[in-house]
């Protein structure tokens, strides 16, 4: 063969196809997965933040690429083994999210897709250098109601604290309990929206697009700007809830919890917009002074130089059809194998209401009317059944023994048991309605026919002049789980195994004046509920505790 005969190969030419090939794969897994979100977590104001961030987030991607191609640092170096190993990590996230119903694995599989597409087309120096956008996706992300109460606890508390002490500073006659504000004939409840921890992820995350965006030199100046988004956060809601006091003690019930409560939320914004611009030029004139002194130029923005990438540019984002659709097949099977492992298999115990179930009359216990307001199980925000308010079945009585020893008991039951809808734990509602807890023990329950004693919790409840001592347990399913983790981790069980379980929450409480010994308060709940268990499990076996 001579030279003359020899060819060069044909370089790759771009096609869309295998693009639109992945694009596919995509919409299948996700389309279903956002609508869902935007029905659900995403339509609510504690998540409403969700899909502003990921539409911010997918227009930096495209920013942010067209940028790295101007300044020539996007690269065709395929990384394909931790290609492989990111899309496999966020495509079984997907499969567990999408079918157990746990959202932030679902939401949150994006992201290491995302990143598993990049490192096999492109490699890990370019992954790298589009690694604002995948964590800004971070902040889409709904977190679980475990997490959300644990942050939004002491944010609720510390907004309505500052909101009654400036309000009261004013001369307005407002008092507290908790979260509960009480402003001439109106009570008003701090909700988690108004707790600022929405707020404070999404002018987190605007906070640093601003700083990515900008790309000031000054790394202290940016620690800086990030940290206080918090305080600015907690002030702008500290602000919107003393307006909705305002508005709700000047103009009614309705005017508060209406149009007005909007334009409370974008008030919000507006104040926390205003903060951020007045630290930022703050930071930046500390930053301008402290070079002067220092004798040098202030911190500029980051510019670099352009580079001519006209001729090489299409030929980055050729992709080996070959590739395209063996991912976007994974993807289409991931979606299948989620349908699969969806739990349909009801174990629903109660076949009546509680009040028809729980007997009024039981042993030595009979109802009695009380002049006690028991603690609620749970904080209705009128929107029906969801993460404030999960049960669909609740029943609050006092009953008395023939020696005058009174004990409340509180009911709650919901049919079914998902990751982002489950029974509050009694320590949140209390400390949400203004009581601190003390002598909060994990005890082991005798009861009656049962070869083993039953998992139950105790603590002492205080609010000012009200001693209650608390015995309590959660049934979910056929297990009594010990805390928030523990409730999630019983639910995805069940959800593996094709079940999805019921759940209620029993409780048992006395007031006690301060020279009782809460001991004798335990015991006292303890046979209560050993006679109410057997009285139920005459007409609805199981329904207490697992037979």
């Amino acid at each position: 063969m001579t030279a003359e005969t020899v060819r060069p190969m044909p370089e790759p030419r771009f096609s869309g196809l295998p693009w639109l090939v992945i694009a596919a794969g995509l919409a299948a897994m996700y389309i279903p997965s956002f609508i869902d979100l935007f029905h659900g977590v995403w339509g609510t104001e504690r998540n409403a933040h969700g899909p502003i961030v990921l539409a911010v987030a997918c227009c930096y991607l495209v920013v942010r690429v067209r940028q790295l191609l101007q300044e020539g640092l996007i690269e065709r170096r395929p990384a394909p083994i931790p290609g492989m190993a990111f899309l496999l990590i966020g495509i079984l996230s997907f499969v567990l999210g999408r079918s157990q119903t746990v959202l932030f694995l679902e939401a949150g599989s994006l992201i290491p897709i995302l990143m598993g597409i990049v490192l096999l087309q492109f490699g890990v120096r370019t992954c790298r250098r589009l690694w604002f956008a995948f964590f800004f996706m971070l902040f889409m992300v709904p977190l679980p109601a475990s997490v959300v109460d644990l942050l939004t606890q002491p944010l609720k508390i510390g907004v309505s604290y500052v909101s009654e002490q400036v309000l009261r500073l004013l001369g307005y006659p407002i008092a507290r309990s908790g979260v509960i504000l009480y402003i001439g004939p109106y009570q008003l409840l701090v909700a988690d929206a108004c707790a600022g921890l929405n707020s404070l992820f999404t002018l987190e995350a605007l906070g640093l697009l601003y700083m990515n965006l900008v790309r000031h030199q000054s790394l202290l100046r940016n620690v800086l700007l990030a940290v206080l988004i918090v305080p600015i956060s907690f002030t702008a809601n500290t602000v919107r809830v003393m307006v909705l006091a305002l508005i709700t003690y000047y103009l009614g019930d309705a005017a508060g919890q209406g149009f007005l409560h909007g334009f409370a939320g974008m008030l919000l914004f507006l104040v926390a917009l205003g903060l951020i611009i007045a630290l930022d030029g703050l930071l930046r004139w500390i930053a301008a002074r402290h070079a002067n002194w220092k004798g040098r130029a202030a911190p500029m923005p980051v510019q670099r130089e352009r580079v001519d990438t006209s001729q090489a540019v299409r030929d980055k984002f050729v992709m080996n059809i070959r590739l395209a659709v063996p991912v976007a097949i994974v993807m289409a099977v991931s979606v299948a194998v989620a349908g699969l492992l969806v739990p349909h298999e009801m174990q629903t115990v109660k076949a009546a209401k509680l009040s028809a179930v729980v007997p009024t009359q039981f042993g030595d216990w009979r109802e009695m009317p009380s002049p006690f307001l028991q603690v609620d199980v749970g904080l209705d925000d009128g929107t029906g059944r969801n993460s404030d308010q999960p049960y669909d079945d609740v029943l609050s009585r006092t009953y008395v023994n023939s020696h005058g020893q009174m004990v409340m008991l509180a009911l709650a039951y919901a049919n079914e048991q998902t990751q982002d809808v489950k029974i509050h734990l009694p320590e949140v509602c209390y400390v949400a309605q203004g009581f601190k807890l003390r002598d909060e023990q994990r005890v082991e329950m005798p009861m009656r026919g049962q070869d083993h004693p039953i998992a139950a919790s105790r603590f002492v409840a205080t609010q000012k002049n009200r001693v209650e001592a608390v015995s309590y347990w959660v049934r979910i399913g056929d297990g009594f789980p010990n805390g928030g983790l523990a409730a999630r981790w019983k639910i995805f069980k069940d959800g593996m195994a094709g079940r999805v379980s019921d759940g209620i929450l029993v409780r048992a409480s006395s007031l006690m004046a301060e020279k009782d010994d809460e001991a004798d308060a335990f015991a006292l709940q303890q046979k209560f509920l050993q006679d109410l268990d057997a009285a139920v499990r005459v007409g609805q076996p199981g329904l207490l505790v697992p037979v």
